[in-house]
C-alpha cells in the first residue's frame, strides 16, 4: 500500500483486504449477467468465429495462426489465445464466450478498485483509509457499472477491449507497486510492468498511450515529476525517462505493427475520402463526444455512423474544437493548484488518440468501446471528489441537508448507470434486436439498414429486406457494398438481370470486392454462362488465391463446362484449404466421378458424410 500502515488502519473496520475487491466483482458480474443469453451477432462475428475454423483450438496450428493472423486488420495474438482457449471448452456455444467475457471485466472491476485505492489514497492524502477504500469503490462501480462497458462486454468481438484493459490496469497497478512513496523503487515490480504491457498491447495495440500515461502518472500523483520544465530535463529526471525506453519500444513497436496491418489488409480509411482538415475535425469531435457521453450516457448505439463528408467548419466539428482546446487549457493552467484535473485530462487524450479519428478505419465516427480505458480517469475524478462528503460524514460532522442530498444523488446516479447498463445489455441478445435498436435512435444510420437488411433477408423476409436495402442505398449510393447486398437479394429472389446489374455496378465502384465477384460468378453459373463465370471468379482469386467459396464456385463452373480435369484441381486446392468443409469435398467427388473415377469419388462422399450427413443423403442417388 501507498499510505502508511497506522494510515491504513485509522478508522476501519477490521476486515480482509480481499472482501471489497470480490464484492465489487460479483456485482459487476450480476449487472451483466444476461449477457450470457446473448447469441452471435451479425456485427463482424461471422468473420471472426463463425465462419473462421482457424482459432478454434490450442493446437500448434491455432497458436501459429494466432501468433500471425492479421484477420479484419487486427493484430491480437493473447486475445485469440483466450477466444481459443474458449473454443476448448464450449465449442461454438456463445454462452462459454460471454462468460469469459463477464468474468474479465469483472476481475477488472477488482483491479480498477485496487488501481484506485492507491491513487485516491495519493491524491487525499488527509482522508481516512476508510474513506479511501470507499471513494475507490465509487470510481470502480462508476467504471465497471457504466452502460459505455456494455459494447464491450456484451459483443464477443471485442474480447480484445477486455483482454487489453485488464493487463493495462495490472500495467498500472505493479508500476505503482514499483514506486511506493518512501520506498526504493522495486526491479520486480517494474519487470511485471513491462511484462502486462506487453501483454495489453498484443491484446490490442489500442493502450500504445501506455508509455505517456505512466508519466503523467509521474507528474500526478506519484509526483516524481515536478510542475516546472526544468523538472522534466534535469538530471534527476533521467532516471524515469530511462525506465520509460521498454514501455515505449513495446508501444511504438505495436503502433508500427497495427499501422502496416491496416494499411496491408486494406481497412485503412484513405486520406482522399477524409483529408487532414477532416481527421482533425473528427479528432476534436470525439474529444467532446466520447467526455460527453461518459457523463450523460443517452441514446448509445452500436455504430455512430461516420458522415460521407466531414468539415472543420461544420457546426458540430467547430464547435467540438473549441469546446476541447478551451478545456484543455483550462485544464493545463489549473494544473499547479488542481493537478488532478490535468492529469485526468492529459490521460483521457492520450489514451483516446489512437481511436480519435487521425487515424481512422470502419464506418464508425465514435464507438463505446472506445471510452474501455480512456474514460477510467473520469471515473477516478467522481471517487476523488466523492473524498470531501465521505470524510465529513465519516467524521460525523453536521450531516447538513446539503451533503446528504449530494450523498442520495451519488448512490442514485450509480444505481442509475447500473439499470441503464442492465438494460442496454439486452440490445445485444441478437442481431435482430441490435439492428432494430440502432435504427431507433439513428433512423439516417445507412449501415444499421443495410444491418438488418442482411439479417432479414437471411432469415427469408425478403419485403421487408428489401426496404431496409433501398434505404440503405439512397442514403449512401456511392457505397458499394449496399449496392452488391441488394444485387444478391434481387438474384434470390428471381429478379436476376437486376441483381446482376446492382453487383457489375458495385464491382465498377469496388473491383477488389472477392465476396461480390464471386456472388456474380455463381448467378452466372446458374443461368449458365459457364466461360463468363470462369473469367469472374479467376479474377476473384487473383485477389484471394485460397477463398473457398470462390475456389468451390470455380470447380463447379468448371465441371458445368465439361472442364471435370481442371475442376478435380480447383475443388482439390479447396479441400486442401477447409478439409472440414463438406462442400469442396462433394464438388471434388463429383469431379473425380465425371473423370470415370467412382473408387475416388465414393472415398469423397464418404469425407462427406462424416462431416454432413445430411448432404451426402441428398447427393447419394449421383453416386449409385
Amino acid at each position: 500500500m501507498s499510505l502508511p500502515a497506522g494510515a491504513i488502519a485509522e478508522g476501519s473496520p477490521r476486515r480482509p483486504g480481499w472482501v471489497l475487491p470480490l464484492g465489487l466483482a460479483l456485482s459487476t458480474a450480476l449487472v451483466f449477467m444476461s449477457s450470457l443469453r446473448g447469441d452471435w451477432v451479425d456485427w463482424d462475428d461471422p468473420t471472426n468465429f463463425l465462419d473462421n475454423p482457424l482459432y478454434r483450438g490450442l493446437g500448434w496450428a491455432q497458436l501459429r495462426w494466432m501468433a500471425t493472423t492479421t484477420l479484419m486488420g487486427h493484430w491480437i495474438p493473447v486475445t485469440w489465445l483466450t477466444l481459443g482457449a474458449d473454443y476448448t471448452l464450449w465449442k461454438m456455444n456463445p454462452f462459454g464466450y460471454h462468460l469469459t467475457s463477464l468474468f474479465l471485466h469483472s476481475a477488472s472491476a477488482a483491479l480498477f478498485y485496487l488501481v484506485a485505492q492507491r491513487l485516491v489514497a495519493l491524491a487525499a492524502t488527509s482522508s481516512p483509509s476508510f474513506v479511501v477504500r470507499l471513494a475507490a469503490a465509487t470510481s470502480a462501480l462508476f467504471w465497471a457499472l457504466h452502460p459505455l462497458r456494455v459494447e464491450s462486454v456484451a459483443w464477443i468481438t471485442e474480447r480484445r477491449d477486455l483482454t487489453s484493459g485488464l493487463f493495462f490496469l495490472l500495467t498500472v497497478l505493479a508500476y505503482l507497486k514499483a514506486h511506493e512513496p518512501g520506498a526504493p523503487p522495486s526491479p520486480r515490480w517494474r519487470s511485471a510492468a513491462i511484462i502486462f504491457a506487453a501483454l495489453a498491447l498484443a491484446s490490442k495495440s489500442v493502450v500504445m498511450g501506455l508509455p505517456l500515461a505512466l508519466v503523467i502518472l509521474d507528474f500526478y500523483p506519484l509526483r516524481r515529476l515536478g510542475t516546472e520544465r526544468w523538472d522534466w530535463l534535469g538530471a534527476r529526471a533521467w532516471p524515469i525517462w530511462r525506465e520509460k525506453i521498454p514501455f515505449v519500444i513495446l508501444s511504438v513497436g505495436t503502433a508500427a505493427v497495427a499501422l502496416h496491418v491496416q494499411r496491408a489488409t486494406g481497412y485503412l480509411t484513405p486520406s482522399e475520402h477524409y483529408p487532414l482538415p477532416a481527421r482533425i475535425g473528427m479528432a476534436f469531435y470525439n474529444v467532446v463526444f466520447h467526455a460527453s457521453k461518459t457523463f450523460l450516457p443517452l441514446n448509445l448505439s452500436p455504430l455512430y455512423e461516420l458522415p460521407a463528408k466531414v468539415s472543420l467548419l461544420d457546426p458540430p466539428f467547430v464547435l467540438s474544437a473549441l469546446a476541447a482546446l478551451a478545456l484543455t487549457v483550462a485544464a493545463w493552467v489549473a494544473r499547479r493548484r488542481w493537478p488532478f484535473l490535468w492529469g485526468v485530462w492529459a490521460f483521457y487524450l492520450v489514451m483516446l488518440a489512437p481511436v480519435s479519428g487521425l487515424v481512422h478505419t470502419g464506418y464508425h465516427l465514435g464507438a463505446d468501446r472506445n471510452t474501455y480505458i480512456p474514460c477510467a480517469g473520469f471515473a477516478l475524478l467522481v471517487g476523488a471528489l466523492s473524498c470531501p462528503l465521505l470524510q465529513g460524514w465519516h467524521a460525523r460532522m453536521v450531516r447538513t441537508p446539503v451533503m446528504v442530498a449530494a450523498l442520495g444523488l451519488g448512490m442514485v446516479w450509480i444505481g442509475g448507470l447500473a439499470l441503464a447498463t442492465w438494460s442496454q445489455v439486452q440490445v445485444w441478445r441478437d442481431s435482430e434486436t441490435l439492428w432494430r435498436y440502432a435504427i431507433e435512435v439513428d433512423p439516417e444510420c445507412a449501415v444499421c439498414h443495410n444491418n438488418i437488411a442482411t439479417v432479414l433477408a437471411r432469415r427469408g423476409e425478403r419485403t421487408e429486406s428489401f426496404g431496409h436495402f433501398q434505404k440503405a442505398v439512397a442514403l449512401r449510393p456511392g457505397r458499394a457494398q449496399f449496392r452488391a447486398n441488394l444485387g444478391l437479394l434481387l438474384v434470390q429472389s428471381g429478379r436476376r438481370p437486376e441483381g446482376m446489374a446492382e453487383m457489375r455496378d458495385a464491382l465498377s465502384r469496388q473491383p477488389t470486392d472477392v465476396e461480390t465477384r464471386t456472388n456474380l460468378g455463381i448467378a452466372l453459373i446458374e443461368d449458365g454462362r459457364y466461360e463468363e463465370a470462369i473469367g469472374e471468379l479467376q479474377t476473384a482469386l487473383q485477389r484471394k488465391p485460397d477463398h473457398v467459396t470462390t475456389l468451390t464456385a470455380l470447380g463447379r463452373a468448371l465441371l458445368a463446362d465439361g472442364k471435370a480435369d481442371r475442376a478435380t484441381v480447383t475443388f482439390a486446392h479447396a479441400v486442401k484449404v477447409a478439409p472440414q468443409a463438406p462442400i469442396p469435398h462433394l464438388g471434388l467427388a463429383r469431379s473425380h466421378l465425371a473423370q470415370g473415377n467412382t473408387t475416388a469419388a465414393r472415398e469423397q462422399l464418404r469425407i462427406v458424410r462424416a462431416l454432413d450427413p445430411k448432404l451426402a443423403d441428398a447427393a447419394e442417388p449421383e453416386f449409385r
